[in-house]
């Protein structure tokens, strides 16, 4: 089945699929994804300012890849790379696309918890099984959560504890029977089943046949998610610390990849089928990015600092990045446009700008935008009136996945 490759904000239409019916189901079920629009007598379905995997009804699936590589891909060793910096990218960021009501147990129990092993280096792989694979290599590291329960049984053999009060109230009369109970682990736990529901739902595991002890474990309705990884956090404070914080990192990559998933209009669950809100995931990765060209440097890095802006209706503002040291503050806003020359700056992300300056008192204020070149530098804005903080426009060169500073 034909995969179709396409990127955001791109048009797809009836033809570009071998199974039309494919399409007509995806108009159906008005995803997030899609903007469906009427132009020249058929239906397109504009991609809005997301990628990820859409799995269809035919067994065939659409992968859709960032705008910033569309211009640029002619051939297939260009598709592995834009593919090679987005699986960058999201191994980077799964924590910080968990939806931020979760409870703060997780900050409690697990300071720090460790990174995952890097996913393969096959960067001819799609979204799609890159992430399978991904899946797979945690799943083999991850150390199923089990708890005793407890069974009670009346039968004519004794094993375990006797219950001397229900013997004498069920088998007064059939003394050839014991009423006794015993303590089995149960692998049906909640962490457990956050991972089973991940399988069928998103991963699939016809590549990967599962355990026989993992047939008892059941999946949950959507509904369900959140207080299920509730659960699976409270679970992982009876394991060792070094073994929960393992089961950690990979529960919450589950439960990132449910969130992430958007079932069809019938409640249906293609596999594999997940979404990432692009401006989104960049924002976190430079944050984390910058975090590490600065270690060491005697920076404090806080993402999205509030500061109050009026005092009559309470506004705030909130940079995406706040980055200071003893002797220099500097001020980040970070942006998902190609942003090449300062003529591709628009006069609302300035203004933005200007204001996070003004207010926090900066003594540099970037405007972090990405790129596919490695030379392309961070260029000062000067301005018609002098200003008291430095404006900058800062490339961020995704293929690096570091900031292209100055020469």
């Amino acid at each position: 089945m034909k995969a179709i490759i396409t990127f955001e904000h791109s048009c797809l239409t009836a033809a570009d699929f071998d199974d039309g019916q494919d399409f007509d189901w995806l108009i159906e079920q008005n995803f997030d994804v899609f903007r469906i629009e009427r132009k020249q007598q058929q239906w397109q379905l504009k991609v809005r300012h997301y990628i990820g995997v859409i799995g269809l009804p035919s067994g065939g699936q659409i992968e859709i890849l960032p705008k910033l590589a569309q211009s640029q891909i002619t051939h297939a060793d260009e598709v592995a790379q834009t593919r090679q910096w987005v699986q960058q990218m999201l191994t980077a960021v799964w924590q910080a696309l968990l939806p931020k009501s979760l409870p703060n147990l997780a900050n409690q129990l697990l300071i720090n918890p460790p990174a995952p092993n890097p996913p393969p280096s096959n960067h001819s792989l799609s979204l799609s099984e890159w992430l399978q694979a991904y899946f797979w290599q945690g799943f083999a590291q991850y150390v199923p959560n089990q708890q005793y329960q407890q069974f009670e049984q009346n039968q004519s053999y004794l094993q375990g504890k006797l219950l001397v009060k229900e013997q004498l109230q069920h088998n007064f009369h059939q003394p050839h029977k014991f009423y006794h109970q015993t303590e089995n682990f149960a692998m049906d736990t909640a962490g457990n089943r956050l991972v089973k529901t991940t399988i069928e739902r998103v991963i699939g595991s016809m590549a990967f046949p599962l355990p026989p002890q993992w047939q008892a474990v059941g999946t949950v309705a959507k509904d369900l998610y959140d207080i299920l990884f509730s659960q699976a956090l409270q679970e992982l404070t009876a394991l060792p610390s070094l073994l929960a914080q393992r089961n950690y990192t990979f529960i919450s990559f589950c439960y990132a990849l449910l969130t992430l998933q958007q079932a069809s209009n019938q409640g249906q669950f293609l596999t594999p089928t997940w979404l990432v809100n692009m401006p989104f995931a960049f924002e976190k990765w430079v944050g984390r990015k910058i975090h590490e060209q600065f270690v060491g440097q005697n920076f404090e890095l806080v993402e999205q600092k509030r500061q109050p802006l009026t005092v009559q209706q309470g506004l705030t503002i909130k940079p995406d990045i706040w980055l200071k040291s003893p002797d220099k503050l500097i001020i980040a806003d970070v942006k998902w446009k190609k942003t090449a020359t300062f003529n591709d700056i628009s006069l609302a992300d300035m203004y933005q700008l200007l204001t996070y300056a003004s207010e926090f008192d900066a003594d540099e204020a970037w405007l972090i935008v990405p790129t596919l070149s490695t030379q392309l530098m961070a260029q000062q804005i000067e301005f018609c009136q002098p200003k008291k903080t430095r404006f900058y426009l800062m490339p961020f060169a995704v293929t690096q996945g570091c900031l292209n500073l100055f020469h």
